[in-house]
């Protein structure tokens, strides 16, 4: 655990605080929302959803929230700009002060959000997701045209993982057609709180230099920081090779049906069965990914699939408290009313 020189910008989204010296604020975890094939998700283009279901599951997030200390923003994902405006009405009719994230493989509708949420309000509480070296001229001007002055800001260089290479993306540029940093782009749009995003990789392609570029993002600027690190146990070929699908059982799935006498054995043992073991093998580095990024420093953990929020916040709140335990011998003292440590302990 770290105490840093550098003195620690602190967001403040309605009462959420995010950022400062480790320990002195609870982590803030951000739930996805709406994700390719949710089923709560009736229609991804109109935005029709299955509300009963998609409220209780953020209502699930809030009362583990106030029962852990750790704060929720939510992460909503959308394809097309209909869907967006569908989403933000149907998440300010039951939550009027968290903060969300527009998130999107499509800029369009990205820029859209922007416009719509400047138009209805909601744009103090939007956080634009990303500012990254593919980020084109029309989604600048949409962020500098709107109210939205918080944004998600990418460390990711495709040519050079490593934290030099990272840090050049954030403040040299010159990376996907990008002649400036990410971080003068987002000060140009209008953007006043930059949330650092290091780029979680895969094994193998960097992921070591995402969580080293944590400490570096603290250090150099000073901002809020965090990540996407679930992405890393997503893209595990190991992992998805061992889990196999149901066209293609791997071979501890083959065992578990009685072909082998050790795995059959352990069938028993799971509750669900095969499925259960290869729960249990999948969620551990899912979870465990995110909990080595919380002892480096990260003060955002955007852990993914909204479903996951049980075994999330249940880590989560245990490196809370120790981070501060480690942290209070290094003179930092909490600063939150709300933490794991005043909660749990």
């Amino acid at each position: 655990m770290f105490r840093f020189e550098k003195e620690q910008s602190v967001w403040d989204f309605n009462g959420t605080m995010i950022g400062g010296q480790p320990g002195e604020y609870p982590t803030v975890l951000a739930a996805s929302i709406f994700y390719n094939k949710h089923e709560v998700v009736l229609d991804d283009k109109t935005g029709k959803i299955d509300k009963e279901t998609a409220e209780a599951l953020w209502n699930r997030c809030q009362e583990l929230s106030d029962l852990t200390g750790l704060p929720h923003f939510i992460q909503i994902i959308a394809e097309y700009p209909e869907a967006f405006e569908s989403y933000f009405t149907w998440f300010d009719s039951i939550d009027n002060k968290t903060a969300f994230l527009m998130d999107s493989s499509v800029p369009a509708a990205l820029a859209h959000a922007c416009k719509y949420t400047t138009e209805v309000g909601l744009a103090d509480r939007a956080i634009y997701n990303s500012i990254n070296g593919s980020i084109p001229p029309e989604n600048i001007e949409a962020i500098k045209n709107s109210d939205v002055n918080a944004a998600i800001v990418l460390a990711f260089n495709p040519g050079d993982p490593s934290v030099v290479g990272r840090e050049k993306v954030l403040v040299e540029g010159g990376v996907a057609g990008q002649e400036k940093g990410m971080l003068q782009i987002a000060e140009e749009a209008g953007i006043t709180r930059p949330i650092l995003d290091t780029a979680a990789t895969p094994l193998g392609i960097g992921s070591g230099g995402a969580y080293r570029e944590i400490l570096a993002c603290k250090a150099i600027h000073g901002y809020p920081t965090g990540g996407a690190y679930h992405n890393m146990t997503v893209s595990w070929t190991w992992l998805k090779r061992w889990k196999g699908t149901k066209k293609n059982p791997s071979a501890l799935a083959e065992g578990l049906k009685g072909k082998d006498k050790y795995t059959a054995q352990l069938f028993h043992h799971y509750k669900g069965g095969m499925d259960g073991v290869i729960q249990a093998a999948w969620s551990a580095p899912d979870i465990g990914c995110n909990m080595i990024a919380s002892t480096l420093g990260a003060d955002l953990i955007m852990y993914g699939p909204i479903e996951n929020v049980e075994a999330m916040i249940t880590a989560q709140a245990y490196t809370d408290i120790a981070v501060l335990e480690a942290a209070q011998q290094l003179g930092v003292q909490c600063i939150a009313e709300s933490h794991p440590f005043y909660k749990l302990i």
